[in-house]
């Protein structure tokens, strides 16, 4: 009969830890939850292109293009999980200080038949700074000129009171792994460098 009501009292006990678990695994996910919600581009966006040349160095900016995101927030407002992100900019919507400029590097992208460079995102990897501040590494494919490379966009990202996420993100590439060839001006003097750096500010807002 000890042996009996020992093996009962095992069997009791091992029920109140499961039923403690489990209580505790529904307050924990009732404290983490979080919802996915669709963001879109918000006021004020700008995205620059620059780059070096044989004379000087160049930047092309554009204040008109598109952006799409899924993100999720924690009932606390805290930045959880990114699942989408789409940014598209049209090749005509970057301008320089000089048309002669900005026809050869539509040309050079080929703008005619691909009107649009854009980025989508196959993962984020999010790590928070503090404060509502955030690093996210966007991976994702970029396709420009009709040729599509996998790439990570750096970002810093800071989380605003009323849900929107204010982004700072910039990407290096060379154009030659898009078989984009750098332009030339100046009937060949002036050569544009392979390398060129990509920035954007933007907010993203529900």
């Amino acid at each position: 009969n000890k042996i009996k009501m020992t093996q009962q009292h095992i069997v009791s006990l091992r029920k109140a830890a499961y039923t403690l678990a489990f209580i505790a695994l529904l307050l924990f996910s009732s404290k983490e939850s979080f919802s996915q919600t669709s963001y879109k581009i918000g006021a004020n966006p700008i995205m620059k292109l620059s780059g070096t040349s044989t004379l000087h160095d160049w930047e092309m900016s554009a204040h008109t293009f598109t952006a799409t995101a899924e993100i999720s927030l924690t009932s606390d407002n805290k930045l959880s999980s990114m699942s989408a992100l789409t940014l598209t900019l049209p090749v005509n919507n970057l301008k320089s200080d000089h048309s002669s400029m900005d026809d050869n590097t539509y040309q050079a992208r080929k703008a005619d038949m691909y009107k649009d460079i854009v980025f989508k995102l196959t993962s984020a990897k999010i790590t928070s700074s503090g404060n509502n501040k955030y690093k996210i590494a966007a991976s994702g494919n970029l396709t420009i000129a009709g040729k599509t490379q996998p790439v990570i966009i750096k970002t810093s990202g800071v989380l605003n009171a009323d849900g929107s996420l204010s982004c700072n993100g910039f990407l290096d590439l060379k154009m030659s792994n898009y078989d984009v060839v750098p332009p030339t001006f100046m009937l060949g003097t002036m050569s544009v460098g392979d390398a060129i750096s990509l920035h954007f500010k933007l907010i993203l807002i529900k």
